[in-house]
C-alpha cells in the first residue's frame, strides 16, 4: 500500500508492507532484503534512496515523473525533453545501473528476477526529473556470491515459468518434461545483458528519426542477442559503447526529435 506524504515539510512516498503478496506467501524476505540493499549500496544515487523504515512502513524519496511504463505520456507532458539525446541518456542511464549492480563491488553481483516481460522490467525503474533512471524496486533482487573467478549462479523463480523472447533462452524451461523450478538450470547476470537491445529500442521509440541512432546501436545490440551468453559483453562494455555513441551523438549535434502526426 502506498501514499504520498510529507516528512518535515519534504515530500516522501511511504509505503506499508502486505501481510500476504499476490502468490499468498510472506512478502517479508524479499521487503527487508530491499532495504538493506537500499541501506548499504555502495552507489545509492542508482538506487530509489530510503528516508527510513519501521517495522512493516519504509518511507522513501518522490520521484513524481512515476515510472518508465509511462514513457510516451511523460514524453507529451514534457515535449522539450522529447529528443533523441534525451531517449539515449535513458539507454545511457539504464545500463549505467546494470554495470552498477553487476560490478562486484562487495562481493556480489545483483541480478532483477521481478522481469518477465518489458512492461513488467519498465515498471522497476523511475524517472527523475531530468530524465534518468533510478531502480526502485529492490524487493526481487537476486545475489551472485563473487569469489575470485568463481561464481554461485542463480536461478529466477520469482513468477514461475517465463516464456516467449524477452527472457534470455538461459531463463527458458529447456525439457520436454512438465515444468519444475527445482530442475531449472542456472545461469548469471548476463541474462540481463540479452534483455539491454529490447529496453534501449523502447526508449528510443518508433520515430523514423531513430534510424540511424539504432543502425549504429545494431552491432553492440548483436552482441548482447549472442545465444551463449558467455559470449555477451558485460555491463560495462555495453555502457561504454553507448557512451560513445552518445557523445558522437552531441557532437554532431544529432538530437532532434519530431513526433510522427
Amino acid at each position: 500500500m502506498v501514499w504520498h506524504s510529507y516528512w518535515q515539510k519534504y515530500p516522501v512516498v511511504v509505503k506499508k508492507l502486505r501481510t500476504f503478496d499476490l502468490a499468498g506467501k510472506i512478502a517479508g524476505p524479499g521487503y527487508l532484503q530491499g532495504i538493506n540493499l537500499m541501506k548499504n549500496f555502495y552507489r545509492p544515487s542508482v538506487l530509489l534512496q530510503l528516508v527510513g523504515y519501521c517495522n512493516d512502513t519504509i518511507v522513501t524519496e518522490v520521484h513524481r515523473l512515476l515510472d518508465a511504463r509511462d514513457l510516451e505520456i511523460r514524453f507529451k507532458e514534457y515535449p522539450l525533453y522529447n529528443t533523441l539525446q534525451t531517449r539515449m541518456q535513458l539507454c545511457v542511464s539504464y545500463v549505467d545501473i546494470l554495470r552498477t549492480l553487476h560490478s562486484g563491488h562487495d562481493g556480489k553481483i545483483y541480478v532483477q528476477c521481478d522481469a518477465r516481460n518489458l512492461q513488467k522490467l519498465a515498471g522497476q525503474f523511475l524517472f527523475t526529473e531530468d530524465f534518468r533512471l533510478v531502480l526502485s524496486d529492490v524487493d526481487s533482487m537476486e545475489n551472485i556470491l563473487v569469489n575470485g573467478t568463481n561464481k554461485r549462479l542463480i536461478k529466477c523463480t520469482v513468477w514461475g515459468e517465463l516464456t516467449g523472447s524477452f527472457p534470455a533462452p538461459e531463463e527458458l524451461w529447456p525439457y520436454k518434461e512438465r515444468y519444475d523450478a527445482s530442475k531449472l538450470p542456472l545461469y548469471d547476470e548476463k541474462i540481463e545483458i540479452w534483455k539491454i537491445p529490447d529496453v534501449c529500442l523502447y526508449f528510443l521509440g518508433d520515430d523514423v528519426s531513430t534510424r540511424q541512432l539504432k543502425r549504429s546501436l545494431k552491432d553492440i545490440h548483436k552482441q548482447c542477442k549472442n545465444r551463449n551468453p558467455r559470449k555477451r559483453p558485460t555491463a560495462e562494455q555495453v555502457y561504454k559503447t553507448y557512451l560513445t555513441i552518445y557523445k558522437d551523438m552531441i557532437k554532431s549535434n544529432f538530437s532532434g526529435f519530431k513526433e510522427t502526426v
